[in-house]
């Protein structure tokens, strides 16, 4: 810290031009929300071991600070206090090579910057506080620690850095600390496997953002974020590389970071971490990065809207596929890592809709939602003794209370059933899409919208509801979770409830029940960050009608939640104050018999990791194997061929060389001798 403090304090003298009239305070407080979880992983890694089970007080600690840290700032942004363009600023520059290629390190926080700062910040810090109860008992837990705040510092990097090569820098950090969490228990072959397995698939998606930063600064000269966008906006046609191709390399990342079709067979294994690691990638921190990469360069991809219909394409396909899967799946936190495959699916058709400020109202909402789903899962598991299958639970509702009630808000939530707060972004994306044209994306979304529900209920039937599957020997141990961890769950479903209420206020769809037509507070906030893509897009503003077609969207999205609820509840049974209601297994059974191969089907996930291991291990290997013994045997045959020709030719040579003088008069008259006797031969003398 005391040595980071004066670098600080430098970049905000250095950076104060480029922040125009901030209040130099902030040319401080920005840096800081990156640097100070940095300094976290730093001491924790360095003296953590030493500090036994007092390790988590640092990090947590700093983490707590850069989230106070990050609310002055946001407050500040979205109150207009940094204006429409954000603050900047500047740190050193990175790399000074000429003039033509330069690259800043350099902090910008706009509007949505600020609203993934409240997201970050927030779930992260909870699932830092959740942790010190979940992770008490392990020999790691030091090191755990160390790796959350080098998660947070990667995230954070990546959300507030205005240059494409810094965000870079930060998507391949939380590459790298998603690889250390996710393979936490490094002794455990799964989790070592899935944490490779993460770490490849990511870098194929990489490889495409690697090639999109090229592209952008090909057409560009520059690597500057908005300045970038600017030009390529500006360019149109006359870039050298197409905006098409560009905008869908930048795509191939965000694919790979936010697990998008087909590059979405890491998240699931990504379980086999710790529960609070599996919360902080799945609702606040990697699978994020996608959306938010889009989101930015949301003026190169209102220019290029063929590169659009394949976002939306990819993520409503994403989310009809994870949500089929998560409706057999037997492991609650597995239930819960394709739910947040299909949710980002939901997200990313918004963006391919031209809807973007509707999907990073969703990034928001279900983060918080989500971030409560997995932590309470954690709850469950930690009270059952690390047992995850939800056929050997049931009946804990009345054992762990506070888990249960607000797993129960975040299931309704998630559910999108009014008024929480995932009915008001679920209802936006579907509503926006089919207003915008995408009736199929909202005919696709409905029914995504039904199976939520239902696997969603499911869980929760099995889960809590019913008789006790419980190992008789665990059972009699059963326990809520202690004040540290339950704590986090009560202040997450706080939000889960309000959260849509307060950012769609006083815009629809309340709004007109209280006489106004305004769009809602988010809408405020992120119509700055948008308003070129919409008037590139030339998306008009109609008025809300809540009586009219908006009424008729909404009443058909809660239908069918109704709907998947409802049958879920009939199937599992239901358990909420006077209702109660056992589970049918024989009618699940007989639903399963009537439809044998789409169960099987879902159950093994649609066989992609078999399609993967047949195309990429073994027939993949096979041709790598042919391709090897081809390298060896022909190319690296015939060149030691011909290194060994040259070798024994020389070697016979070299005999002649005996260093006799006489040997060497000899030679020569022999020669002489036959070139006069060849010459007389030929002239036929």
């Amino acid at each position: 810290m005391n040595l980071t403090l004066p670098i600080v304090l430098a970049a905000a003298e250095e950076g104060g031009a480029e922040a125009g009239a901030v209040d130099p305070i902030f040319n401080l407080l920005i840096p800081l929300i990156v640097l100070l979880p940095l300094v976290g992983f730093a001491i924790s890694a360095a003296i953590g071991r030493r500090l036994g089970r007092q390790a988590h007080w640092i990090p947590v600690g700093i983490v707590v600070v850069t989230w106070a840290i990050a609310m002055v700032v946001c407050f500040e942004a979205l109150t207009g206090g940094f204006g429409e363009e954000g603050a900047r600023v500047l740190l050193y520059e990175w790399i000074p090579a000429g003039e033509r290629f330069q690259v800043d390190a350099a902090f910008l926080v706009d509007n949505l910057t600020a609203v993934l700062l409240i997201v970050v910040t927030t779930i992260g810090m909870l699932v830092h506080i959740y942790s010190i109860g979940y992770m008490a008992h392990d020999p790691g837990y030091w090191r755990f620690f160390a790796y959350l705040n080098l998660f947070m510092f990667s995230m954070l990097l990546l959300v507030m850095a205005d240059n494409w090569l810094v965000i870079f820098a930060g998507w391949e950090l939380v590459g790298l600390s998603s690889y250390l969490l996710i393979g936490f228990w490094y002794r455990k072959r799964s989790a070592a496997l899935a944490s490779k397995k993460a770490f490849i698939v990511n870098r194929v998606g990489d490889v495409g953002f690697a090639l999109g930063i090229m592209a952008i600064w090909v057409n560009t000269g520059t690597l500057d974020v908005r300045e970038s966008l600017g030009r390529l906006v500006e360019q149109g046609d006359a870039n050298a590389i197409p905006l098409t191709i560009t905008a869908l390399l930048l795509f191939a990342g965000a694919m790979g970071k936010s697990a998008q079709f087909p590059l979405h067979v890491w998240l699931p294994d990504a379980m086999e971490g710790p529960t609070p690691v599996s919360a902080l990638i799945h609702a606040a921190t990697m699978v994020n990065a996608g959306v938010y990469l889009v989101a930015r360069a949301n003026p190169l991809f209102a220019s290029a809207p063929e590169a659009l219909v394949v976002v939306a394409a990819i993520g409503i396909f994403t989310a009809i596929l994870a949500a089929s899967i998560a409706m057999t799946q037997t492991d609650i936190k597995r239930v819960l890592a394709y739910s947040t495959l299909s949710q980002l699916g939901y997200m990313f058709a918004a963006l391919g809709s031209g809807a973007f400020t509707a999907a990073i109202f969703h990034l928001m909402t279900h983060g918080f939602f989500k971030g409560l789903l997995f932590l309470g899962s954690g709850s469950v598991i930690h009270a059952v003794h690390e047992e995850q299958d939800m056929r050997r639970m049931g009946g804990l509702a009345r054992k762990i209370p506070s888990t249960y009630r607000t797993m129960l808000i975040g299931t309704i939530a998630i559910s999108g059933i009014p008024p929480l707060a995932g009915f008001f972004s679920k209802d936006e994306i579907l509503g926006e899409a089919f207003k915008l044209g995408f009736a199929w994306v909202w005919a696709i979304g409905l029914v995504v919208a039904i199976m939520t529900a239902f696997y969603m209920f499911r869980l929760m039937g099995l889960t809590f509801w019913g008789d006790s599957r419980v190992d008789p020997h665990v059972e009699p141990r059963i326990h809520e979770s202690p004040r540290v961890m339950t704590i986090p769950l009560w202040l997450l479903a706080v939000p889960s409830v309000l959260l849509g209420i307060a950012l769609s206020w006083p815009g629809p769809p309340l709004g007109p029940l209280f006489g106004s037509t305004e769009p809602g507070l988010l809408h405020h906030w992120l119509e700055p960050v948008f308003h070129e893509a919409t008037e590139l897009l030339h998306h008009a503003e109609a008025e809300y009608q809540l009586f009219g077609i908006d009424g008729a969207l909404i009443g058909a999205s809660v239908a069918v939640a109704a709907i998947g609820a409802v049958l879920a509840w009939r199937l599992f049974g239901l358990e909420i104050g006077p209702l109660r209601r056992s589970g049918r297994p024989e009618e699940v059974r007989a639903l399963t018999a009537r439809a044998p191969f789409l169960y099987r089907a879902s159950l093994n996930k649609w066989w992609f990791d078999e399609l993967n291991d047949l195309l990429f291990i073994r027939i993949g290997g096979r041709v790598a194997a042919a391709l090897w013994w081809f390298d060896r045997e022909i190319v690296d045959g015939t060149v030691n061929a011909i290194g060994s020709v040259t070798r024994r030719s020389g070697g016979g040579l070299s005999r002649v060389q005996t260093g006799r003088v006489q040997n060497y008069a000899l030679g020569i008259a022999i020669g002489l001798l036959a070139m006069a006797g060849s010459y007389l031969l030929i002239s036929g003398r």
